[in-house]
């Protein structure tokens, strides 16, 4: 963890202190190595939220775009099931920064105990997958209002990015200082993320229909603006809690008629199969 209680105030980890830990209570040391970023660690193996991950300077790069009152808040349910947020916002946003890989049941878990205000901000370069199919597959520019967006094929993607729009919540993905080469499909202008902004851009990504999904580009540094001042980000809503509806479903994307839903070719189930002597 970036911060724990010291004397009651809370601090990053510095040698020879001492802390107690925000989620349990509980001790921490400071852990102030040369490989890794200074953090503070509970002392043995204690754990008091299995969905906390090591960061990297990635995580602490957002995180540190943030208040540090708003950083590392603690989050107690009804049955007593305790996790830390990333950021929470005097709002009621929670932003969860991921980088390393999750289960889709984990996914979904912390999208119903944070609720429908929590945002996903998923680094896209962590898999090289991901960022190659992205570029591969913005096949048309359409406009959201004052933000340009792009209608990808879902089949095209990789399988990371079409497990992460099944997510209930607003999925961003982060994918650094990458550059979208040009060509006669694409609008240079919409296009030159470097050339609008140092700071880049993120990518919100929205399932749209069964084999569709669209991709809009937002300055970084909008984004931020929206969830620190409450500026509106041009061409989106407010981000409010919407009424709970039941998840959408739809059929697994399959290049072929002839594979079964479990990817085995269903020829190959089908075929009477006879004794082998």
């Amino acid at each position: 963890m970036k911060y724990a209680l010291v004397d009651g105030v809370r601090q990053e980890a510095v040698p020879q202190l001492r802390g107690i830990c925000l989620g349990c209570g509980s001790s921490m040391i400071p852990k102030c190595g040369t490989k890794k970023l200074h953090h503070w660690a509970h002392k043995g193996r204690l754990e008091c939220d299995h969905w906390w991950e090591p960061e990297t300077e990635w995580h602490r790069g957002w995180k540190n775009q943030f208040p540090p009152e708003w950083q590392e808040i603690r989050h107690i349910a009804q049955n007593g099931e305790l996790h830390i947020a990333d950021v929470r916002t005097p709002n009621g946003n929670v932003l969860e920064f991921q980088f390393s890989a999750i289960r889709p049941d984990e996914r979904a878990g912390r999208e119903a105990f944070y609720g429908p205000q929590m945002v996903w901000i998923v680094n896209g370069r962590r898999l090289k997958r991901d960022l190659t199919s992205f570029q591969k597959t913005l096949v048309e520019k359409r406009r959201n209002t004052d933000l340009p967006t792009w209608s990808l094929e879902l089949i095209d993607l990789s399988a990371n990015i079409q497990n992460w729009v099944e997510s209930g919540c607003r999925v961003y993905f982060d994918f650094g200082d990458a550059y979208f080469n040009h060509d006669k499909h694409y609008d240079e202008e919409a296009l030159s993320v470097k050339d609008q902004a140092d700071d880049g851009a993120i990518w919100l990504l929205q399932r749209t229909a069964t084999w569709t999904v669209t991709a809009t580009m937002v300055l970084r540094s909008k984004l931020i603006e929206h969830y620190v001042r409450g500026t509106a980000i041009p061409g989106l809503p407010a981000h409010s809690p919407p009424p709970l509806q039941p998840p959408q479903t739809y059929p697994a994307p399959s290049r072929s008629p002839y594979m079964s839903t479990n990817g085995f070719p269903a020829y190959w189930q089908r075929r009477p199969r006879g004794a082998r002597f």
